[in-house]
């Protein structure tokens, strides 16, 4: 296929390219079978100024496949995922006269509490969604899982392989990544079908499913260029020698110095896959600050842009340098903090380039560009708001909502395009913000948690409400966007509950026995999530000789189990058995040493909640915790700090990760009337396929929901 990253022209032609194909692409479908296709065509080519060479016969041949077999769109159905809206906030501000759309859906379809995946966390939850199967059929039981043979975390959620350098500097091999999630999602069902599909910000969908005759845009689980989920950069005079480096989670802190009002610092990017060792590529950026004082003009990858106090820059183009042979290329953007007398900048993730993706983040992978081409550059990275830089108080909360608010409006456009002007009979778009404000802004709705504060309450306490009322907008312009008579149905992964406490698992663990320590008098070393990213020591303390349980991510106890994991010592049975039953006893029954008050709501069993083909990665424990606690931080890195409850001190004060369902549940609204009582969030698979008249893609624990006759039309 003709390179179009060969061609003399800079990036906004290369996005037209992309519109301009897809727009022509679609002109040869139609005129395909009305069998005019060939004049027109090649008077579409030279009316865009193409090449002859162009249009090679893999474009058309892979063209035709998808069109010929798409059905035309007679009627629609329309699913919107808001990541995190609660059912107890929704009905409360509705009643309040605050969401007149959803209350309009409330009065006249169905509004119902949504039950979700135990536990209650996003990737988990958005995988039953997707697939209909419980996370016993998805493999995802949370966002990290472990390697019984190294006992380090990994990413649960795709699995890669480096590239391959010949003499360390011909690339012979392109990274390769896989989708972990096991299960065939509706979308895709429904697409094979012959339906015309869009699925915009789909979690669980790097890389990308490729849909016949559709188009996806992945959402959660895209990394940034660096392979992490979204690593901040923080630039200031203000940071000590001491200071700089990797943040707990999701930053990377610069020192500058200035000299003559101009500093200059690097940007750590890419890991180097050629390397024989760990390193990052970087490359140069400096900042001068204006005589006045009052902006900064920041030079990076060859532009330079002047930027004031509080102000976001443009999106910036960076290239990464690998070899003679390789470079990647990634996209950033600015927020001045400071200007003077203390330089102080933020920098957005490295996202991927959707003009030149090194990595999918879209199927037909020039879906993303068609995007940027019509809406400016966006987002690529799939961890879409900056909850880690707040957390890490390197912005505020003025900042992080006003990016907040910029992203929703690119999806609401993105999303409303695609209903307006190449409108699909299958659409699902998924927003996160209600997800992402929650986590951040729990803690100025809930005057018990211990970083709630009066002033900032005065002010944002309201941050919550605000985005809340954003959804029941885009709802509304949806609405009116579909086409007549179409189905529309709304959801949420999950609710949501404040978060003052967190255990700390595995010292829990050591103190009741469990986890044995080579030198219990030792400091125990805490861990940042970019050692998680670059494989570091984790556990060095640990003895496995004597060693029989272990906690990983956000509520998982596994056994070191004999024949499994490579030092294990615990029997499988009835050894196994015994033990787990007595922790399950020991967990539920321990108290806030502060309050009294239980901790645990639940511990269950793996095999007792989960079943299914992917039961090799399935935790040994679930804990559930009670309103108000979580897991540590640490715990869900494999730490042993000191403390078994420890007071939540950071501005990440609402969550559900490591909650029970039965309290945790999300939402489901439709514009029709639901007669199916108790919907779950493993019933939207098989209920949007029943409403397309499609069969599952094989057996799925959800059950199809029941609308009645009037629920019953064809797309």
């Amino acid at each position: 296929m003709f390179n179009y990253r060969s061609m003399a022209v800079d990036a906004p032609d290369r996005a037209r390219y992309h519109v301009e194909l897809r727009t022509c692409m679609r002109h040869l479908c139609r005129l395909t079978c009305a069998g005019e296709a060939e004049p027109s065509f090649r008077g579409c080519a030279r009316g865009f100024g193409w090449p002859s060479g162009f249009f090679l016969i893999p474009v058309l041949v892979s063209t035709l496949a998808g069109c010929r077999g798409t059905r035309p769109v007679r009627s629609q159905v329309v699913v919107l995922g808001f990541d995190g809206a609660d059912p107890n906030l929704a009905a409360k501000w509705m009643a309040e006269g605050k969401l007149p759309n959803l209350k309009h859906l409330a009065d006249t379809g169905t509004f119902r509490p949504l039950g979700t995946t135990n536990p209650p966390e996003s990737p988990v939850a958005w995988a039953s969604f997707a697939t209909g199967l419980n996370p016993g059929g998805t493999g995802i039981f949370d966002f990290l899982t472990r390697d019984p043979q190294t006992y380090l975390p990994e990413l649960a959620l795709a699995s890669r392989e480096k590239p391959k350098f010949l003499f360390g500097e011909i690339p012979i091999r392109r990274p390769r990544v896989a989708n972990e999630r096991s299960g065939v999602p509706f979308y895709k069902a429904a697409a094979d079908a012959g339906y015309k599909t869009a699925v915009i910000r789909m979690p669980l969908e790097f890389p990308p499913t490729s849909l016949p005759g559709g188009k996806l845009w992945a959402g959660l689980g895209v990394p940034d260029v660096r392979g992490t989920w979204g690593t901040f950069f923080y630039f200031g005079t203000d940071l000590t020698p001491w200071d700089v480096g990797d943040t707990e989670f999701g930053g990377r802190l610069v020192r500058l110095e200035l000299n003559s009002n101009r500093a200059t610092a690097g940007i750590d990017g890419p890991v180097n896959p050629a390397a024989g060792e760990y390193q990052r590529v970087s490359v140069p950026i400096s900042f001068t600050v204006v005589p006045e004082g009052s902006a900064v003009t920041i030079s990076l990858g060859g532009r330079d842009e002047t930027v004031g106090e509080r102000q976001w820059s443009d999106w910036f183009r960076v290239q990464f340098r690998i070899n003679t042979f390789l470079k990647v290329p990634a996209i950033c953007r600015f927020y001045v903090l400071q200007a003077s007398p203390d330089l102080r900048l933020y920098m957005s993730p490295l996202n991927i380039d959707p003009d030149s993706p090194v990595l999918p983040v879209s199927s037909p992978t020039g879906y993303a560009a068609e995007i940027a081409g019509k809406h400016g550059l966006m987002k690529t990275l799939g961890w879409w708001h900056d909850t880690w830089a707040l957390n890490e108080e390197k912005i505020d909360e003025g900042v992080f909502l006003d990016d907040l608010f910029r992203t929703t409006q690119t999806l609401e456009d993105v999303t409303l395009d695609e209903l307006k002007n190449d409108p699909p009979s299958l659409l699902v778009s998924v927003f996160t913000s209600t997800d992402s404000v929650s986590h951040m802004f729990y803690r100025l709705i809930d005057p018990q948690h211990p970083r709630y504060d009066p002033e900032l309450a005065q002010k944002y306490g309201d941050a919550i409400l605000r985005v809340y009322e954003r959804m029941d907008q885009v709802i509304g312009h949806v609405e009116q966007a579909m086409k007549p008579g179409g189905m529309l149905i709304i959801v949420s992964d999950h609710g949501f509950h404040t978060w003052r406490k967190g255990f700390n698992t595995n010292t829990w663990l050591v103190e009741n026995g469990y986890m044995a320590l080579k030198n219990p008098n030792a400091k125990e070393q805490t861990f940042n999530l970019q050692e998680l990213f670059g494989q570091g020591s984790f556990f060095p303390n640990v003895d496995w000789s004597r060693t029989r349980a272990y906690a990983l991510g956000l509520g998982q106890v596994y056994l070191n189990l004999k024949g499994r994991e490579k030092q294990g010592i615990v029997i499988p049975a009835p050894e196994a058995e015994r033990i787990l039953e007595e922790m399950r006893a020991k967990l539920l029954a321990f108290h806030d040493p502060d309050t009294k008050q239980p901790v645990i709501q639940n511990v269950y069993l793996g095999r007792e909640i989960f079943h299914g083909p992917r039961m090799n990665r399935v935790p040994d424990l679930q804990i559930d915790f009670r309103d108000g606690y979580r897991t540590s931080w640490q715990t869900a890195l494999g730490a042993i700090p000191s403390g078994i409850v420890v007071a939540n001190l950071k501005k990440w004060s609402g969550d559900h990760c490591a909650s029970d369902p039965s309290d945790t549940q999300g939402v489901f609204f439709s514009n029709r009337k639901l007669e199916t009582s108790n919907p779950s969030i493993l019933d939207i698979a098989p209920t949007v396929l029943r409403l397309m008249h499609t069969s599952p893609p094989g057996q799925l624990d959800g059950k199809t929901l029941d609308f009645g006759s009037a629920g019953q039309q064809t797309p």
